[in-house]
């Protein structure tokens, strides 16, 4: 039988044709953009480029983290002392206390405290005026106030006028803010008026302390004005005593007075004549000190 034979041709036609239709299957895709995988044993490894030159090699310097920013320490806000008080600032200069000028120079300061009696204070003025005599006045703010006719005729005739607080209170003892305080009411007083203003102060009773002097710079008062002659004219004493008084200065002295005093106007016309035979010249605390301010005679 030719069964064997005809069994082997239909494989071999089915082979052909089963690879026909493979061919055509497998052109098909390709047409389509099909990409047969790759088989390989080895893991392939991405293509770094060609390695660069030496001369081409760019060093990479890796950017510096900023160093975190601090914050400065604040200062501690100043706070009350036991007093209830601001403390003055610790940078603060305190002011220079002096009781009189160079010694080398003859001159003497006349000073008149307190303001009180306008009349007489214009008494006053006018024989320092006519006698061409500069002196200086401490007046509280407060006898400003009263009389501020008076006080503007002072400011006007050239005389200086300084800071001898509002109140006329002692000043020692008081913590720093409420010294400062009085010497700035008396300052915005007198500025009210207005009236100059010299760049120092006296402190009533010659009661001072390191406050007094911490204020009297905070107001802008570089010196504190004391005395080295007293004429105690206060306390009720005759002309003559007065002028015996104020003449026993010297060279660079600094006389007290009182403007509420009449046995101090009528001693001032000795006291003027009797320095001047002596060859004093005087002149303003502020030409003493050498600090600017108002001259009537230059």
């Amino acid at each position: 039988m030719i069964l064997e034979p005809n069994r082997q041709r239909r494989r071999r036609a089915f082979r052909a044709v089963a690879l026909v239709a493979l061919v055509l299957l497998l052109g098909s895709l390709l047409a389509a953009g099909w990409t047969p995988p790759a088989f390989s044993n080895v893991v392939a490894t991405p293509s770094l480029g060609p390695a660069p030159s030496p001369t081409n090699q760019v060093a990479v310097v890796p950017a510096a983290t900023p160093e975190p920013s601090v914050p400065p320490t604040p200062s501690p806000a100043p706070t009350p002392g036991a007093d209830g008080c601001m403390p003055p600032p610790a940078d603060l200069q305190p002011a220079t206390v002096v009781s009189h000028g160079p010694r080398n120079n003859k001159v003497v300061a006349l000073t008149f405290d307190d303001g009180n009696d306008a009349a007489n204070t214009e008494k006053i003025l006018s024989i320092l005026w006519s006698h061409r005599a500069n002196a200086t006045f401490f007046p509280t703010a407060r006898a400003v106030e009263l009389a501020p006719k008076t006080w503007a005729k002072v400011a006007g005739a050239g005389f200086p006028i300084a800071n001898h607080t509002y109140h006329h209170v002692s000043l020692k003892g008081l913590c720093f803010e409420r010294q400062l305080a009085e010497l700035n009411l008396a300052r915005s007083v007198i500025a009210a008026q207005p009236l100059p203003f010299q760049g120092f102060m006296r402190p009533p009773y010659e009661d001072f302390d390191d406050n007094t002097r911490l204020a009297a710079s905070a107001a802008g008062e570089a010196y504190i004005v004391l005395w080295d002659v007293d004429t105690n004219d206060w306390t009720g004493l005759s002309w003559q005593a007065i002028a015996r008084g104020a003449l026993s200065g010297g060279a660079g002295s600094i006389v007290l007075m009182h403007t509420s005093v009449r046995a101090t106007t009528t001693a001032l016309y000795k006291i003027i004549r009797d320095y001047r035979a002596r060859g004093y010249d005087f002149v303003t605390v502020g030409q003493m000190l050498g600090v600017p301010g108002p001259v009537p005679f230059p």
